[in-house]
């Protein structure tokens, strides 16, 4: 096979015979021609905070600002399965609460997903791209709802007096995972797509929050407290068995996602004062920072296409 490109091309050939050899030696897709998606933090001089949603390269290089706020969050960005439209969380439609946005990242175009009688976050696309799983907070309750994105319809997945968020689908669009604390502490529980019995999946730790699957659907990866004084740490749970493997050592490791082969996780951690991305290995034997830029970065999330 042979490759062509210009010379701003050569960085993307470059991640795409990357992609080949990687393939070819393991028989897995490679994520070199990915693009991941992340939130910084910068101090102005006048003491704003300035927040910027960002895209770049899975190596962190051809950053590119897609949305600029002060004093305004931005949280959760989630790639749309064909790798155009980013959702995300922002404060900036003049409402007192969060909405959930859609960006089309060829254009910039934007648009608020719907308007809630209430604050929404933490949206996750489905895997076949229509439709939204959102955490609604409305009339003292925060649950798991589904929305259609084309026709805006809304249904509602769970109805708890307990914090029910940050959902995630399964590969096969049947179920959603979300967090719980339902039973005292955040935990790990699963919900068919069409809502009914609850089921809790993870019982070990004092805290599990934040679960994602991986692309088989065998495995999750999530925020993990072991207690102790532990902190918190990245791990992948198999639902199959129950077990649990801790990955990383630090102590406020958050927001991890599965590159879209399952062999890489991104996670935001601290160094120092500075908020950094990591990549690990899915077995935690290989660690990365990537370079990105000054202030702090956080909330990553990786495309599943380019």
């Amino acid at each position: 096979m042979r490759y062509s490109a210009t010379a701003a091309q050569l960085r993307q050939v470059a991640h795409q015979i990357s992609d080949r050899i990687f393939y070819e030696m393991t028989g897995i897709k490679g994520a070199f021609d990915t693009r991941i998606a992340y939130v910084t933090m910068q101090l102005s001089d006048g003491g704003d905070r300035i927040y910027q949603l960002m895209i770049a390269d899975s190596d962190g290089h051809n950053a590119q600002q897609i949305l600029n706020t002060t004093n305004l969050p931005v949280l959760s960005p989630a790639w749309s399965p064909n790798g155009q439209w980013l959702a995300y969380v922002s404060f900036s439609d003049g409402r007192s609460g969060a909405n959930v946005w859609l960006q089309d990242i060829s254009t910039g175009t934007r648009r608020p997903v719907a308007r809630f009688d209430g604050a929404a976050s933490a949206p996750a696309w489905s895997p076949d791209g229509k439709s939204l799983a959102l955490t609604v907070a409305a009339q003292g309750n925060t649950d798991i709802y589904v929305l259609e994105v084309a026709s805006g319809e809304l249904h509602r997945l769970t109805k708890h007096q307990a914090i029910d968020t940050e959902p995630a689908w399964s590969p096969d669009g049947r179920y959603l995972v979300f967090t719980s604390d339902r039973s005292g502490r955040p935990q790990i529980y699963r919900v068919s797509r069409n809502g009914g019995k609850v089921e809790r999946l993870t019982r070990e730790g004092k805290e599990n929050a934040g679960a994602s699957y991986d692309p088989t659907g065998k495995r999750l990866v999530m925020v993990t407290n072991r207690g102790q004084g532990a902190g918190y740490q990245i791990g992948v749970f198999y639902p199959a068995s129950g077990r649990t493997d801790v990955l990383t050592d630090g102590t406020l490791d958050e927001s991890p996602t599965f590159s879209p082969n399952g062999a890489m996780i991104l996670y935001a951690t601290r160094l120092g004062s500075d908020g950094v991305l990591v990549a690990v290995s899915a077995d935690g034997r290989v660690r990365q920072v990537l370079k990105l830029t000054d202030g702090d970065v956080r909330e990553p999330a990786w495309s599943a296409s380019r």
